[in-house]
C-alpha cells in the first residue's frame, strides 16, 4: 500500500528518498486504512525505511496486534537525486517520459526505472519466500508499487498509465514464482469515511 499524505504531497514537490513525515490528513488517512484492516489477516508487516510509510505502517500494526514492522531501504520510493523538492511539474519539465523512460541513462542523479523496479521486485520475493503462507502488508510508496504493478503487467499497466492514492491498497498473490494481481489502488476506506 502506499503511504498516506505528506506536506510535500499536498504542495506537489518530489519526495523520492527525502525523509518527510505524515501531515495531519495523512495521519487520519493511515487511521482510516488501518480500521479497513481491522477485520482481515495480517501476519506480518513490512514498510519503507522512510517515515511517512513506516508512520502509516504502525497505524495498521496497532490495528491488526502486529507487534513490529520490519522496515527495509529496498521498499523506499524511487530516488529523485537532484529533483527532489522541486516542484513535480519541474519534473514533468526537465525529464519528459520520466515514467517511461525505460533504458535510459541517470539524469539528474535519478535513480533509473529498471535499478528501482529490480531492488523492489528482488525483495518483495524475497519477503514473500521468508513468509510463506502468511498474509504480508508491505507499505512503500506511489512510484515505486507503480513500478511493481509494471513488472506484473508486463508493461500493461503502472508506471507512467496509473496514479496512486495515498494509503491506496493494491494487492497481489504469489505462487510458484509468479505474481498475480488481485486489485488495484483500493482506496474505498477514503471514500466511505466521507460521504
Amino acid at each position: 500500500m502506499r503511504h498516506g499524505q505528506t506536506d510535500w504531497n499536498k504542495q506537489r514537490l518530489i519526495q523520492g528518498h527525502s525523509n518527510i513525515p505524515l501531515n495531519e490528513k495523512g495521519r487520519e488517512q493511515a487511521k482510516k486504512v488501518a480500521e479497513a484492516f481491522r477485520d482481515k489477516r495480517v501476519d506480518v508487516m513490512y514498510s519503507s525505511d522512510l517515515l511517512r510509510a513506516y508512520e502509516t505502517a504502525l497505524e495498521i500494526a496497532k490495528v491488526v496486534s502486529v507487534e513490529k514492522v520490519t522496515t527495509c531501504k529496498r521498499l523506499r520510493e524511487r530516488s529523485f537525486g537532484d529533483l527532489e523538492a522541486q516542484a513535480v511539474s519541474k519534473l514533468e519539465e526537465l525529464v519528459p517520459g520520466y515514467g517511461t523512460n525505460w533504458g535510459s541513462d541517470a539524469v539528474y542523479n535519478m535513480e533509473r526505472l529498471e535499478d528501482a523496479q529490480k531492488r523492489l521486485t528482488d525483495r518483495l520475493v524475497e519477503i514473500v519466500e521468508e513468509a510463506k503462507n502468511k498474509h504480508v502488508v508491505v507499505v512503500s510508496h506511489g512510484a515505486i508499487i507503480n513500478l511493481f504493478i509494471h513488472f506484473v503487467t508486463n508493461g500493461e499497466d503502472g508506471t507512467g498509465k496509473r496514479h496512486l492514492e495515498n494509503t491506496s491498497i493494491s494487492t497481489f498473490k504469489y505462487k510458484d514464482g509468479e505474481w498475480e494481481i488481485v486489485e488495484i489502488n483500493n482506496h474505498d476506506h477514503l471514500v466511505k469515511s466521507t460521504e
